[in-house]
């Protein structure tokens, strides 16, 4: 449309709105804006019915030519182009939603057919503390079942997409699980069913592991993680690589202890990772109640310790390196005159994600942790760890008692949590005990 329609229409809308004429006639009207006219609109205008709002907001949410699909190539200068009139085009659609007489609005817009895609992707990204009726309407949008086939969303890359894509979400909005676990679940399943599939197939890059550790932080699915692990112990590099070069393998040894960490993780799939784990995770699993993974735990660790034996080469690979969260092992913490001082001073957990899980599983697998480093540490690790059961259970009952609601409230909590999520037990216990008697 050119500048001067535009205009002209917008400034026929105004007087047709002011003027109270028939609603038909305002409808199509605002079928003829662009997504800046449509915020104008909205921006001049106080008192706009909730229909003509959804129209106007409708109108914003439509693609703009300049970004429709032309050319394959472009020049760098034009990609810029593209790219501020996206930002622009989001901007204003966003302006028209955070709008306060736009708000109850929005689980409308999230399940509409033509603007639905847009504004949910705005809302989980941009709006915090969204009430359930918002938040539902969004996963089920976001999360659908669409029988249509895009070849972009197939295999590892459409795995890859899908799985960042429940990370951030259920990153931001804890309660994605407890309100569309169903929806969640299939999700994932579908995108570890993508990609163990092409992966068997065409084998896998050394830069597509990083998709088993997004698998591993959302998955609560065992049959799901027992695939994934039989995959990453049968999977090879793609049909153009002869051999795993060093970087492969140690891509597969991190996305072996990102499955492993899952809580998840069924006994059966831990045995078959246990050849591929870092001994700093296979570590973890001697003691672990299933014999299979204690025997496959043991050989690791038995392989470790013959290694260290044998005279080291003077230029050690990155490879044979070992490196561990930097907690004082038990037999050091022993000679300290309160080891379970000692222990509290690598809390709160510090550094990166997988750095600072690292640090709570070699805190929590301490003989010297007690109630107040359980307290601190995030917890679904505490919840899944079943040697610190009696102390967390007797805990719950000092902390929540016989109150019925804040047991309910613990309970729903522990639900929304991700493997790995990092509120702490404490958190979750102070959440619960809010405001009851």
């Amino acid at each position: 449309m050119a500048a001067a329609d535009a205009l002209g229409a917008e400034r026929v809308l105004l007087g047709a709105m002011r003027s109270r004429r028939p609603k038909d006639l305002v409808l199509k009207l605002i079928g003829q804006l662009d997504h800046r006219a449509a915020r104008r609109v909205a921006m001049a205008e106080a008192d706009i019915a909730p229909e003509i709002r959804c129209a106007l907001i409708r109108a914003a949410a439509r693609r703009p030519a300049a970004l429709s699909r032309t050319a394959e190539t472009r020049t760098d200068a034009e990609r810029e182009v593209i790219l501020a009139a996206s930002q622009a085009w989001r901007d204003d659609v966003w302006a028209l939603l955070e709008a306060p007489p736009a708000r109850p609005l929005w689980a409308q817009l999230a399940r509409d057919t033509d603007a639905g895609p847009l504004v949910t992707n705005l809302l989980l990204d941009r709006a915090d503390g969204l009430d359930d009726l918002v938040l539902l309407a969004c996963l089920q949008s976001a999360f659908a079942k669409d029988p249509r086939k895009d070849d972009l969303f197939s295999g590892t890359l459409g795995a890859s997409l899908i799985l960042a894509r429940l990370v951030k979400v259920t990153a931001q909005h804890p309660r994605a699980f407890l309100l569309h676990g169903a929806g969640l679940r299939d999700a994932v399943a579908t995108a570890a069913g993508e990609m163990v599939n092409e992966i068997r197939e065409e084998g896998i890059y050394e830069s597509s592991w990083d998709t088993f550790e997004a698998l591993a932080s959302v998955c609560t699915t065992p049959a799901v993680l027992a695939d994934a692990a039989q995959c990453l112990c049968q999977a090879t590099p793609p049909t153009w690589q002869q051999h795993p070069t060093p970087e492969w393998t140690a891509a597969r040894s991190q996305a072996a202890d990102a499955l492993a960490r899952n809580p998840f993780c069924p006994a059966e799939a831990l045995a078959r990772l246990a050849p591929f784990l870092s001994e700093a995770a296979a570590a973890r699993f001697i003691e672990h109640p299933d014999q299979h993974v204690r025997e496959a735990a043991t050989r690791i660790a038995d392989q470790a310790e013959e290694r260290i034996r044998l005279p080291q080469p003077s230029q050690p690979t990155q490879r044979t390196r070992s490196v561990g969260p930097p907690v004082t092992p038990d037999d050091t913490l022993a000679q300290q005159e309160d080891p379970a001082a000692a222990l509290s001073t690598f809390l709160p957990l510090k550094g990166p994600a997988a750095y600072r899980r690292e640090t709570a599983q070699a805190i929590l697998d301490s003989r010297y942790v007690d109630i107040s480093h359980l307290r601190r540490l995030p917890a679904a690790m505490v919840l899944a760890h079943t040697a610190h059961a009696p102390a967390v259970a007797t805990l719950l009952l000092q902390e929540l008692g016989d109150r019925s609601k804040a047991w309910d409230r613990f309970r729903n909590s522990t639900l929304r949590l991700t493997p790995s999520a990092p509120k702490t037990l404490g958190a979750l216990v102070e959440e619960a005990i809010a405001d009851t008697p």
